[in-house]
């Protein structure tokens, strides 16, 4: 009898002493449960054995089989089940509880661990979210700069776009006066001064200065559709300008709330989202990409506002200029009028004088004529006297019928009214050619005042009253 109170044959066969049970040392456990199918490796480089059915070769080789066989054609007989010894029985326990402590520590080390790797993925976590954090402050720091930097671009490209339109509108403004007023009331003194009458029609001075006036006010509109063309080019191109600004203000402010909702965001709220995993996906755009393409919108932008100042200038100066022209050449052309007309009237008071004398010989020579007239009247009646003198001489008797001084005196004196009436007829004939003179110089001299008052009526009613109007100042 042994300490378990088995018999030494009981299985039929004498049991192993106990000094030749195998047993592995500590040291060898683990090598031996390395080969085995129940290793666990629970962290790298860390594998401990556990319990397995082939842990103890010697034990199962040491088993007993409860069933035999009786016989070939008999069925089985149960037999007495199996029994180890005291020495299995003590290093079986001690294996369990070496397994056990093995197995503990394993345990600890790895709850160690565990622990130790929470920490380390604390603070990993930790550091990338306040890293992510603080990329994401500057972030939208930069952001902000730069959507203050686009806001106070936009502000003066819309202030210039303002400013612009208004030196389009002066622009337009000058067209429409050189057109509507300069260019009409131009063309509508030649037109009038085509209704002059005879040697005055005539090209003079004032219709020298028309015609260039005239030339200057092509000139000038020529400049001034120029400037309007680049005014309304600069014009669309600030406003593309701004266009870009604005899609870009967009994209940032979108991108600015976004960033500054993610910062607000902490991994306890509850309303979190879930979001896709987004780790491979690549960003269409680099950053130098972006500022690059932020940069170069500012930089149009600034371009176009310089290109729109300068073009600010140059309107302003042409105006000035197209006013100092237009103002110098009508101050010409209202000259030559004034000199035109004062010419026209003063040649105009000459005939009028002239006129006034003219009538006046009229007159004298009508009395002339009348006093002519008369007077060979008177000597026609003398002629008469003389005649019926002589007529009665003639019935003188006999001798009484001499020619005696008497009747010297009296052919004499006939032949003497003869001579002074042909004398008085002659002169009477002479007063009517020079009356004849005078009255088709009296039509002339009427003829030329009236034309001389149609030309002054022309230049200083007409004309000068349509050009009163022409008052040339900065539009």
């Amino acid at each position: 009898m042994n300490r378990f109170n088995m018999p030494a044959g009981a299985e039929g066969r004498p049991l192993r002493s106990p000094a030749k049970l195998l047993r592995p040392t500590p040291a060898e456990i683990p090598s031996q449960a390395a080969n085995q199918p129940g290793t666990y490796d629970f962290l790298p480089g860390l594998q401990r054995s556990v319990p397995d059915r082939n842990m103890l070769p010697n034990l199962k080789s040491r088993r007993i089989s409860g069933l035999q066989l009786a016989g070939k054609h008999l069925g089985p007989v149960a037999k007495c089940p199996p029994r180890y010894s005291e020495e299995d029985w003590d290093y079986n326990n001690k294996i369990k509880f070496r397994i056990t402590c093995d197995q503990e520590k394993l345990a600890e080390r790895i709850v160690e661990e565990s622990r130790r790797v929470v920490d380390e993925t604390k603070d990993t976590t930790k550091n990338w979210q306040r890293e992510v954090e603080h990329h994401m402050r500057e972030r939208t720091s930069e952001i902000r700069f730069l959507v203050d930097e686009l806001n106070r671009q936009k502000k003066t490209a819309a202030l210039e776009d303002e400013a612009l339109n208004t030196y389009r509108n002066r622009v337009l403004n000058c067209i429409e006066f050189l057109k509507d007023k300069s260019l009409a009331i131009c063309k509508q003194c030649l037109i009038l001064r085509e209704g002059r009458i005879g040697v005055d029609l005539c090209d003079d001075e004032v219709d020298r200065s028309l015609r260039r006036e005239l030339k200057v006010i092509k000139g000038c509109q020529g400049l001034a559709d120029a400037a309007l063309k680049e005014a309304e080019e600069q014009i669309r191109k600030l406003r593309a300008a701004i266009y870009l600004l604005d899609q870009d203000l967009a994209a940032k402010d979108k991108s600015l709330a976004i960033d500054e909702k993610n910062l607000k965001l902490k991994e306890f709220q509850h309303d979190l989202a879930k979001g896709q995993d987004l780790s491979k996906q690549h960003c269409q755009f680099s950053l130098t990409e972006w500022q690059a393409q932020t940069y170069e919108n500012l930089e149009a932008n600034a371009k176009a506002l310089v290109s729109a100042g300068q073009l600010r200038a140059y309107i302003d100066l042409l105006l000035k200029q197209v006013c100092e022209d237009m103002q110098n050449q009508t101050d010409r052309t209202n000259e030559a009028f004034e000199r035109r007309i004062s010419e026209t009237k003063h040649v105009k008071q000459c005939l009028e004088n002239k006129h006034k004398d003219t009538m006046d010989h009229i007159h004298q020579v009508q009395r002339n004529m009348t006093e002519l007239e008369k007077e060979m009247m008177d000597k026609q009646r003398a002629i008469t006297l003389c005649q019926t003198r002589l007529s009665n001489r003639a019935h003188r008797p006999g001798l009484e019928l001499t020619c005696d001084m008497v009747q010297d005196a009296l052919y004499n004196e006939l032949q003497a009214l003869k001579a002074s009436v042909c004398k008085l007829n002659q002169k009477l004939n002479e007063n009517k050619a020079s009356m004849r003179y005078l009255m088709h110089v009296q039509v002339m001299q009427e003829e030329e005042i009236n034309i001389k008052a149609n030309t002054c009526k022309i230049d200083e009613v007409d004309c000068m009253t349509l050009r009163q109007a022409l008052k040339y100042q900065t539009f």
